[in-house]
């Protein structure tokens, strides 16, 4: 077990704080400023997006922290759920009654993870994929495809916005 958590830790850690701070260093934004949106991701997911670009950090550095950051979220939950999930045996008894609930649901459901990321977050989108017992892989992509669809919107929304206003 403990093996299986410093994967977890481990790929996480590198989505939520080495890639951002190499972001930061590519795009020569403070240290400071990179954590102040990482800690935002963490609360307010997607929506840290206007909060950065609100901070006149280049936009590229926003989406590409935002999307890292919140996809190593994403994993960092679901492999706690997985983890936690599978030494309770009522847990495991209630995960197996509600996939055998839900079976055209667990099949096609996984490709609703794309529009999921706007709706239910990165928290929700992970306590479905674990729950539903989709395939981890295939669901970290389509969360993210669907994850940089909206951080897309939210950031030329913000840019807009923020220049209509001449912020």
């Amino acid at each position: 077990m403990t093996g299986q958590i410093i994967k977890i830790v481990a790929a996480a850690g590198v989505l939520i704080l080495v890639l951002p701070l190499l972001l930061a260093a590519i795009f020569s934004v403070s240290f400071s400023d990179t954590m102040v949106l990482v800690g935002s991701t963490f609360a307010l997911e997607y929506l840290s997006i206007p909060l950065g670009i609100g901070l006149k950090l280049p936009p590229g550095h926003v989406f590409l922290t935002v999307v890292s950051v919140s996809t190593g979220i994403f994993g960092l939950a679901l492999g706690i759920f997985q983890l936690l999930g599978g030494r309770s045996q009522r847990v495991v008894n209630f995960l197996l009654k509600l996939r055998a609930r839900t079976g055209r649901l667990r099949k096609y459901g996984i490709y609703g993870l794309i529009p999921g990321a706007a709706f239910f977050g990165l928290y929700g989108c992970a306590a479905l994929v674990w729950s539903l017992g989709w395939n981890v892989r295939q669901s970290a992509i389509l969360f993210t495809i669907g994850l940089a669809a909206i951080a897309a919107i939210f950031l030329f929304s913000s840019i807009g916005v923020f220049s209509l206003f001449g912020l």
